[in-house]
């Protein structure tokens, strides 16, 4: 939180200090707009309002006054900051040879701040571990963006990866696929968020690539990812369960029937590739609204 206040506007900074900066989800500012801050369900309006020039110098700071540098994670709608941070920016976006080349005349940006919950995970982990064996049910943890899955799953390594003494749950290998290094935060060889002791991590890579490098050269004994839903997903998927690693993924929806509508996720029910589909509370985050077994 401190990089992200150190890249905004003096007066901007001051303000959301004012607001308990530790419990902010999310700060939204748009050009010549009010910025607001999300707290859980509570939104707080700030008078302070951000012109053009204050974002382009926002942006100036979060890369180090070197926007080239970033360019491959601008063209896909964020950056990512230090301690698994990550801004959203939206504007113009071009498009070149039919791929996104730059967003440009940025309107509105999006950070979102990274939260490690002890016991995030505390409502869902009864339903995803198979004690029989040792090991998890192949699940798909699913909600609409916001809803806690990735603060969840950050959870669920931990308690996998050291064990669970309570219920006699010994602690296995994991794999952290961190596409966008925003599960376990790793910065030059330090994971910044506590994922467990027996738990590796491949960041900055394609979950496509990254897990078959996993299952090759890690032996990982579950497989954890956020957000699938493309075709590569779907051919992944389908290889690390062949090869008998248990996984852990998140979607974004809210029902069986939104994730029907994605038809690579559709693939991968109908193959049955997930054990258990839990969807969270989009209202209380942590919490269960229902679970499928397959």
């Amino acid at each position: 939180m401190d990089f992200i206040l150190s890249c905004l506007p003096q007066g901007l900074s001051k303000l959301i200090y004012e607001h308990n900066p530790q419990k902010i989800e999310e700060i939204r500012i748009r050009a010549n707009r009010p910025t607001i801050l999300k707290l859980g369900t509570v939104e707080i309006v700030l008078k302070y309002i951000v012109t053009n020039s204050e974002i382009i110098g926002i942006i100036q700071n979060i890369c180090n006054n070197s926007i080239y540098a970033y360019q491959g994670q601008i063209c896909g709608g964020y950056i990512t900051l230090p301690g698994g941070n990550r801004v959203g920016i939206g504007g113009n976006v071009v498009i070149k040879d039919g791929a996104i080349s730059n967003i440009s005349y940025i309107y509105s940006l999006n950070f979102r701040v990274s939260h490690q919950i002890k016991g995030a995970s505390d409502g869902v982990i009864g339903y995803i571990l198979d004690t029989v064996n040792n090991t998890v049910f192949n699940t798909l943890i699913v909600s609409p963006p916001g809803a806690g899955k990735t603060t969840i799953i950050r959870d669920i390594a931990k308690k996998i990866s050291n064990g669970i003494d309570e219920i006699n749950f010994k602690g296995i290998d994991v794999a952290i696929i961190d596409e966008r290094g925003e599960i376990a935060a790793l910065s030059k060889g330090i994971a910044y968020n506590d994922v467990g002791i027996r738990t590796d991590i491949l960041d900055n890579v394609p979950k496509s690539i990254g897990i078959r490098m996993a299952i090759r050269a890690l032996a990982p004994k579950v497989i954890i990812a956020d957000e699938i839903g493309n075709e590569e997903d779907v051919k992944i998927i389908n290889y690390a369960v062949c090869s008998g690693v248990n996984c852990v993924f998140t979607a974004h929806g809210s029902c069986m029937e939104d994730l029907m509508k994605n038809m690579e996720i559709r693939k991968i029910i109908e193959l049955q590739l997930f054990k258990r589909i839990i969807f969270l509370n989009e209202k209380e985050k942590g919490k269960v609204k229902s679970v499928v077994r397959i």
